[in-house]
């Protein structure tokens, strides 16, 4: 092709055709300029193709770790649950001046227990910001993502923290009134002195604020599993688009 349009130019220049040669080589650079634009609108399509997929595959995998956040959260809700039953017992047990080693010795590690960790992934987000957040290319959604990951869980998780604050002190108390012993049930903490433990004011008022944490804990979980599947939803909406 090149050598065709060489010998246009020197047919037209021998013969003295400079009026058609002019007009020749107008539309010779005419014809250059449509073949790189074609071939940058080529390029630009494989770019867009190339950001699709990889928006498709990363928006997948979000969805995909925000599942799994959300068992976690359903299977913690149901654990926190659970050891509130036990804080009951021993509550009730306070209140009422129950002394009954038996039927209070399998109770103590669960009411006593730290239920704030649940250990919230956000690997799936992490990728894409590693990425650029430009490949989100719905702008609602990427805000909405943002907002979700760089400040409702974070607020989540610092609301959570509100069960470890004390850790170092429960630890001691535990260590000061109990011995742990491991049976069939797993972990119990067997008082050494249970009449003397059930009228500890450090001790009602730790099972209190125990059953109280647990029940803010349900709380704030309930409403980010519903946020979670709420945003779950949101993506896979674009997903089908």
């Amino acid at each position: 092709m090149i050598k065709l349009f060489k010998r246009i130019r020197q047919n037209l220049i021998s013969k003295g055709n400079t009026g058609k040669y002019l007009t020749y080589a107008f539309g010779e650079i005419i014809l250059v300029v449509i073949g790189i634009l074609i071939a940058l609108q080529i390029n630009t399509w494989n770019e867009a193709r190339k950001n699709k997929a990889l928006e498709k595959s990363m928006l997948e995998n979000l969805v995909q770790n925000l599942e799994q956040n959300s068992d976690k959260m359903k299977s913690h809700i149901k654990s926190i649950n659970f050891y509130r039953k036990s804080g009951a017992v021993v509550l009730a047990a306070i209140e009422n001046k129950l002394i009954d080693q038996d039927a209070l010795e399998d109770q103590f590690h669960k009411a006593l227990m730290n239920t704030s960790s649940v250990g919230l992934s956000e690997t799936g987000y992490t990728v894409i910001k590693n990425n650029g957040f430009k490949i989100i290319r719905n702008q609602t959604l990427k805000n909405e993502l943002m907002a979700f990951f760089e400040d409702t869980q974070p607020h989540l998780l610092g609301d959570l923290s509100w069960g470890t604050i004390d850790i170092a002190d429960r630890e001691k108390f535990v260590d000061e009134h109990f011995i742990q012993l491991s049976n069939e049930n797993g972990l119990t903490y067997k008082p050494f002195n249970l009449e003397r433990l059930l009228n500890n004011d450090y001790f009602i008022a730790l099972v209190h604020k125990t059953d109280v944490q647990r029940g803010w804990f349900t709380i704030i979980l309930e409403r980010h599993l519903k946020d979670t599947q709420e945003m779950i939803k949101k993506i896979k909406e674009e997903l089908n688009k």
